[in-house]
């Protein structure tokens, strides 16, 4: 059995790649759009500001992955956009399965992309851009403060 080289005997492991932190943001944000829709539809009040506590634990997972520093900022950032995104065309989408006494499936296939993507852009308010904006600092602040490099720091 040969020796292992020494750059390969780290203690520290490697930062993942973009393409890593790009799978990553999408699965992270498409899980947080369909938690925030469905969180929203059974605990209604402020539905737009679910996302903050969303965006919380796609920082917290994206830590948890082994994303430090700017990785882990970047990482969250895409997640959180992303699960706004999907998480308002949901939204769409149960406004139109409302209005035509459709199931949400049914409307997510019959609808199509484009109009059900028109309704959710037409009831976007300041609000729903409040609530992402919170969403994607308190996200980037968990990030900074639940990463690696910052507990080595202050705690170590």
């Amino acid at each position: 059995m040969t020796d292992m080289p020494s750059s390969l005997r780290t203690s520290r492991p490697t930062q993942p790649g973009a393409i890593a932190v790009l799978v990553s943001a999408l699965l992270g944000g498409l899980a947080g759009g369909v938690a925030w829709c469905f969180l929203s539809l059974w605990l209604p009040w402020h539905a737009q500001f679910w996302i903050v506590p969303i965006g919380v634990v796609i920082a917290l997972s994206s830590c948890w992955q082994g994303y430090r520093d700017g990785t882990a900022v970047v990482c969250t950032a895409l997640a959180i956009g992303v699960a706004f995104v999907y998480g308002q065309y949901l939204f769409g989408a149960v406004r139109i399965a409302d209005s035509m006494g459709l199931s949400l499936r049914e409307a997510l296939f019959k609808a199509g992309f484009d109009l059900t993507a028109n309704i959710a852009w037409a009831n976007l308010r300041a609000l729903d851009w409040s609530a992402l904006a919170l969403a994607v600092a308190v996200g980037v602040i968990t990030a900074r403060l639940r990463g690696p490099s910052f507990r080595a720091s202050n705690h170590g």
